[in-house]
């Protein structure tokens, strides 16, 4: 018993240390978030969010906390999808699906500086504050890949509202 419970110390040693060499954790008490962002993604403070930019991959993940009545409201906001005044546009390709009662998700098609991209999107919302924040990865539509869907998902999965 005594050899299982030292082998379960070391395995979960061993575990949140590799953890902690692939991801790292971001807090802003301005905005209200925490979350945590693999290693190769680098996050830079914005008024309302943050961009990620990556080492590895084309691309980029772009935060945003707003305010929200309700989840009906974030789905408006995503089914609009992003026109910029640049010319920059995502239209949403299907249907946004439900991600359990708080949180939306969908994948998106457009342009940005006339190069075609593909984006997936996924919204989250904290009924206590009203607070939302909605998440999106964005990439050339060739190089577009399970790595920026991972690398988000990571965010989303640990984003909490503090």
């Amino acid at each position: 018993m005594r050899f299982l419970t030292a082998l379960l110390l070391v395995v979960s040693f061993i575990y949140s240390a590799s953890a902690q060499d692939f991801e790292k954790k971001e807090t802003s008490q301005d905005l209200g978030i925490e979350f945590v962002y693999p290693v190769s993604w680098k996050p830079t403070p914005k008024k309302d969010g943050y961009i990620l930019g990556s080492e590895k991959l084309e691309g980029f993940i772009l935060i945003r906390v707003e305010s929200y009545k309700s989840i009906k409201k974030m789905k408006e906001v995503m089914d609009n999808g992003i026109v910029q005044e640049d010319g920059s546009k995502l239209s949403l390709v299907n249907e946004l699906q439900p991600m359990g009662e708080d949180g939306l998700a969908g994948m998106y098609e457009g342009s940005i500086d006339e190069k075609n991209v593909r984006g997936f999107m996924m919204g989250k919302l904290d009924k206590k504050s009203g607070k939302g924040v909605v998440i999106i990865v964005v990439a050339p539509q060739e190089r577009f890949n399970q790595s920026h869907m991972d690398a988000l998902k990571t965010i989303a999965r640990t984003l909490t509202f503090i």
